[in-house]
């Protein structure tokens, strides 16, 4: 079968969608193939970006390459560098003309576009010079003397960790707005609190930044981070944790009806993008608007049941998986061997989280991209 007459499975988003791949790629017919379109040259981890952008030689931990997904010989395509900028019922449009051209038709469609979160656990370039920017990150934290974390989620406390387990001597305050880190509905605050405090973070709770707006993040000279209270704190590194933004606007440009309240995509029992026009088209991960928590074993849950769905489809039958959400896993790193981790109504310390918090799970990030055929 020649490449026009294949039916495309275009897959927007190589992060959490790994693994809907790894289960789909050798099971679709024949007349199907994989299109892989991912805005980036390479693939990233951000579960482990925390660490690279303080610790050297982890920037080699949280990238590796897409080019070698798939063998010469196969029919399955990746578009790494390229950005999906528009789709509507039947095609998906590029930022720039590719090898199979730039407005591609898809007989499937999956969205995987997760979340907007601040550099560095989201890229700032396409380019593998991502890896010079978290080299140049670890020397800007390595010659600060004071550093304000703003926010007090997993991403505040996973880096104040990272810094205090690297630097005892440097002055670590971590500013959150509310007063359970982590959030109230993990229950995982007086296990990290305690953890932070004793390696030397001061944990500020219940405080607001005032002069957010006018805050210079990152590294420079010394400022001032003022609460509405009237705290003060002085730093030359500020480091910003606050809240994620999901990437949603390809399905906002086609229809904003199918956002939901909380700006997430309305999606049914399978899945499936919830308008009739878009059978055909799944949305998985951060984007979805599904009760539970958006962490990345959440994502990987939702592999299975959209890579079961896929094939359903592709064999001429209907979506069939309905998605049942279950418990609330999250683990939560406090440098390299310490942590929190909530697994369903039970909650468990330090020597549960070191089991994440040692490698991060890097090394399973790297084999996921090792050559399928």
């Amino acid at each position: 079968m020649s490449d026009v007459d294949l039916k495309n499975v275009v897959i927007i988003g190589s992060n959490s969608s790994i693994n809907v791949i790894k289960n789909i790629h050798s099971k679709l017919p024949k007349t199907h193939r994989i299109v892989l379109i991912e805005a980036n040259e390479y693939a990233y981890f951000p579960p482990a970006a925390l660490r690279a952008s303080v610790s050297p030689s982890w920037e080699n931990q949280v990238m590796t390459s897409l080019e070698n997904l798939f063998s010469e010989k196969s029919r399955h395509v990746v578009l790494n560098g390229y950005r999906a900028i528009q789709f509507d019922e039947t095609t998906v449009t590029i930022d720039k003309s590719s090898k199979i051209g730039k407005t591609i038709p898809y007989d499937i469609l999956l969205l995987a576009t997760g979340s907007n979160y601040a550099f560095p656990c989201r890229p700032d370039t396409q380019s593998f010079t991502m890896k010079d920017h978290l080299k140049n990150m670890q020397g800007e934290i390595e010659n600060s003397g004071k550093i304000v974390i703003v926010g007090g989620g997993s991403l505040g406390v996973e880096m104040s960790g990272e810094v205090r387990e690297r630097y005892k001597d440097k002055e670590v305050t971590l500013v959150h707005s509310h007063g359970d880190l982590c959030g109230k509905e993990v229950g995982l605050h007086g296990e990290v609190y305690s953890q932070l405090t004793r390696k030397g973070v001061k944990v500020v709770l219940n405080e607001r930044v005032d002069n957010i707006g006018e805050l210079q993040f990152g590294y420079g000279e010394e400022r001032t981070i003022r609460t509405t209270s009237g705290k003060e704190f002085r730093a030359d590194f500020v480091f910003n944790a606050m809240g994620t933004k999901p990437n949603v606007s390809l399905v906002q440009d086609f229809d904003t009806s199918l956002i939901s309240e909380k700006g997430l995509v309305k999606v049914n029992d399978f899945l499936q993008v919830d308008s009739p026009k878009l059978r055909n088209v799944f949305a998985m991960g951060d984007i979805v608007n599904i009760d539970e928590l958006k962490t990345f074993v959440n994502a990987n849950r939702h592999s299975s049941y959209i890579a079961a769905n896929i094939l359903s489809l592709a064999n001429g039958n209907e979506a069939s998986k309905k998605y049942s959400t279950g418990p609330t896993i999250m683990g939560v790193a406090v440098g390299m061997t310490g942590g929190a981790i909530r697994l369903g109504w039970f909650s468990f310390g330090a020597w549960a989280g070191s089991f994440k918090a040692r490698s991060l799970f890097t090394d399973s990030f790297q084999s996921s991209y090792k050559q399928l055929e």
